[in-house]
């Protein structure tokens, strides 16, 4: 390989890596940064747009005064809406590799900015559908697409020389499939407790699981694409993709 297509590679691969991280980084980040700012774990990670100290959660509403009820005033709200810019960036200037991969993929950066642009009402636990959640839940939704029938698509060119070729793209292809399972259930899951206004962490655990499965989707990738080479291929003209198709 050239020195530039190695830059290039070398471009694709920080990419994911960086969102993978970032997505498994991302309730982490807002569980340290409101206890930081003394703020223990809120309901949701969408709650964290909202809660400070002395104001917790919305359905601790009985211990605060009208005052603290300020829409937007957590502590935590910029790095919630400043990471989920970026995630939606990055899905929306991100090429998959097919025609339907890239339009999921474009959806979900719509839908991301769109969680950070339309934020939970402070009050919004057990109030049932919001444009917040339909946008949360979209977003999981098309990701969970592009991992469960877009992945196909690169796993087909393994090596054949890969020692034991059918059951590594067995593990990969059942990662994908789980992962996928594990974002659809996710905003499901945190959809009935809310609803339901069960204990204030179940909330905040069930989002956490489906982020997690978002960033460790774009790192299993990551594992899958350097172990067959797709790219390194596709650079130098070994490989031609048709992206027309779904796989």
């Amino acid at each position: 390989m050239t020195d530039i297509q190695k830059r290039m590679l070398a471009t694709f691969l920080v990419l994911r890596i960086g969102v993978g991280v970032i997505g498994i980084l991302f309730p982490i980040l807002l569980w340290a940064g409101g206890r930081y700012h003394h703020i223990e774990l809120a309901g949701s990670m969408s709650a964290y747009y909202h809660a400070h100290a002395g104001c917790l959660d919305p359905k601790r509403t009985a211990t605060c005064s009208v005052g603290d009820q300020v829409t937007g005033a957590g502590p935590m709200r910029n790095w919630f809406v400043g990471i989920l810019f970026v995630i939606g960036a990055i899905m929306g200037l991100m090429r998959g590799f097919s025609r339907w991969e890239d339009g999921a993929l474009d959806v979900a950066g719509v839908m991301a900015v769109g969680v950070a642009l339309i934020p939970m009402p402070w009050t919004a636990i057990g109030k049932g559908f919001s444009p917040h959640g339909f946008c949360a839940i979209t977003f999981f939704l098309c990701i969970a697409f592009v991992c469960a029938f877009c992945s196909d698509k690169t796993l087909k060119h393994m090596p054949l020389e890969c020692p034991n070729r059918n059951k590594v793209i067995a593990f990969y292809r059942r990662s994908y499939r789980i992962l996928a399972v594990a974002m659809i259930l996710s905003p499901i899951v945190a959809y009935v407790l809310n609803i339901l206004s069960l204990k204030d962490s179940f909330q905040f655990f069930a989002e956490t699981l489906g982020i997690w499965a978002f960033g460790a989707y774009w790192l299993f990738k990551t594992a899958e694409l350097s172990n067959s080479g797709v790219e390194k291929k596709a650079l130098t003209g070994e490989l031609p993709l048709d992206t027309s198709k779904r796989k």
